[in-house]
């Protein structure tokens, strides 16, 4: 199964029938679930088109917040409704006439002029219900725009896991400079260690029970636990990217287990020299966090 981005357009059109013309723009961007916005341009309740478009979304993405705006077109413009409010208008008539008005504005009062007056006049469109047909050609036209987003969502796929690797590549290589040194860290540990507690002790301290002090604080500063964790996470992580699917959320908790292990082997190894290597691989492994956030 592909991986697929979070990020995603899609746009579609057609003719539901001949009173109505449809179109269709699905966008989706990052989110922790699956959370579906249906809009529409119609002042009425739309049960029927939410319900095709969320099947159709549900049934096709798992991750992401996902935008669907449906604009209706009607292709037959008489199907408006005019109410005229007469008893209105004859009351604002009769109330015109019995003002003294002179005798060239009372003549240029029109009755377009007291239609406009709020209220006399409403045209409304009517009720739109679809048809069995039209349902069925607005669940055609909405799998069509989902597509055309999942498409976009498996192209920026492609480019965020040519990044990821990129980036994993720099953290696994400050592994393989470091793992091969761990030996030499230890000792090097361990002398560290004795002559401070040689220093704060004095000469008069028996020297095995410096030794012994010694060795049990750099066994405490060994980071080959860490090492080990760290590339199992680093495996899994390779593993699980290129197997596919919907492993977003699983690949970010791993970035996080990368993320703990690298800082507390840096808190271990802080005089070791590898301050600057590391900072470099805590790096790539925040940007590989950064684009797994967008990966479904």
């Amino acid at each position: 199964m592909a991986l697929m981005s979070m990020t995603g357009f899609g746009r579609a059109r057609t003719e539901l029938s001949e009173r109505l013309g449809v179109s269709v723009v699905v966008r989706s961007v990052n989110h922790r679930y699956l959370d579906i916005q249906v809009r529409t341009n119609l002042r009425e309740e739309t049960p029927e088109i939410e319900a095709v478009v969320r099947s159709e979304i549900t049934g096709k993405l798992n991750r992401g917040r996902v935008t669907a705006q449906v604009n209706l077109e009607r292709n037959r413009s008489a199907e408006v409704d005019v109410t005229v409010n007469a008893s209105a208008v004859r009351e604002v008539l009769g109330q015109l006439d019995e003002i003294e008005l002179p005798d060239e504005m009372g003549a240029n009062v029109r009755l377009g002029e007291v239609l406009s007056i709020p209220g006399l006049i409403s045209v409304a469109s009517p009720e739109t219900i679809l048809g069995e047909t039209e349902v069925a050609e607005l669940r055609s036209v909405v799998a069509e725009a989902v597509e055309a987003a999942l498409s976009m969502r498996r192209n920026e796929a492609v480019r965020l896991v040519e990044q990821i690797e990129l980036e994993l590549a720099e953290v696994v290589d400050f592994v393989n400079w470091f793992e091969p040194q761990m030996s030499d860290f230890r000792s090097v540990l361990f002398d560290r260690t004795k002559k401070r507690v040689e220093e704060l002790t004095g000469s008069a301290a028996d020297s095995d029970r410096i030794l012994q002090e010694a060795a049990v604080l750099a066994d405490r500063s060994d980071v080959a636990e860490e090492v080990v964790r760290l590339r199992a996470h680093l495996e899994n992580f390779t593993e699980r990217l290129r197997s596919g699917g919907v492993v977003g959320r699983s690949l970010d908790f791993l970035c996080q287990e990368i993320h703990r292990e690298l800082n507390t082997l840096g808190s271990k190894c802080r005089e070791l020299g590898v301050a600057d290597r590391l900072v470099d691989a805590k790096s790539a492994a925040e940007r590989v966090r950064e684009q797994v956030q967008n990966l479904e």
